[in-house]
């Protein structure tokens, strides 16, 4: 077993897998119904008054513009949990180093018996042995699983208040359309909510706390 497993581990979990998602926000618009279509046999109707009114309350799109990935990584509630997240992964590194190192002094302890212990004994040390690899092994994978979930709920509690904030500034602004930054070259500033946006999270959302499942 290699510290490159764990690494491996780790890396599966970093922060920005949690915050690549894009966001695409719509407020509620009112769209007009499709009028039937007229039966063969019948003449077709004209359009009634209520199809006219409906057609005629829908409106243009009112653009806002949010840099998504920069909210997600740089809130101070997202810089929490990257300092919490990365001393959870150091005590977890710790803990495999270790267990590694034993089964190295184990492996070269089992080496230098296989000249004096009879087959059978040495059967039962290498089987004894082979049990505690798999242990680590499923150890490791145990931590990957823990940093994985934990990093990723703790980011959603981020992303959900970020929406939240996010529908807010559009209401107010009389906008029906939110875009993600990321999508486009060139946006006018003043389309762009993403200041704002960062302000109320960081009030509404000062941190976020790791939740580590007991084992």
């Amino acid at each position: 077993m290699q510290v490159s497993i764990f690494q491996t581990a780790v890396r599966a979990a970093v922060l920005s897998a949690a915050i690549s998602a894009g966001l695409s926000l719509a407020a509620p618009v009112a769209f007009a119904q499709e009028a039937p279509k007229p039966d063969a046999a019948k003449p077709a109707e004209a359009t009634k008054p209520a199809d006219a009114a409906k057609a005629a309350e829908l409106k243009a799109p009112l653009i806002a513009v949010i840099d998504v990935q920069k909210v997600m990584q740089e809130s101070n509630a997202s810089k929490s949990i990257t300092k919490s997240f990365e001393a959870l992964r150091d005590t977890y590194q710790k803990e495999i180093s270790g267990l590694e190192d034993k089964l190295r002094k184990g492996e070269d302890e089992l080496r230098k018996q296989q000249t004096v212990l009879s087959p059978d004994a040495l059967a039962n040390k290498r089987r004894d042995f082979e049990k505690q690899v798999a242990d680590v092994q499923k150890t490791v994978q145990t931590r990957k699983r823990v940093l994985e979930t934990t990093l990723n709920d703790a980011m959603a509690v981020v992303h959900k208040t970020m929406v939240e904030v996010v529908a807010d500034v559009a209401r107010e602004r009389g906008a029906n359309l939110v875009l993600a930054r990321q999508q486009f070259v060139l946006v006018d500033t003043q389309l762009d909510v993403t200041d704002t946006v960062m302000d109320r999270v960081n009030k509404k959302l000062p941190q976020v706390a790791l939740n580590v499942p007991k084992q």
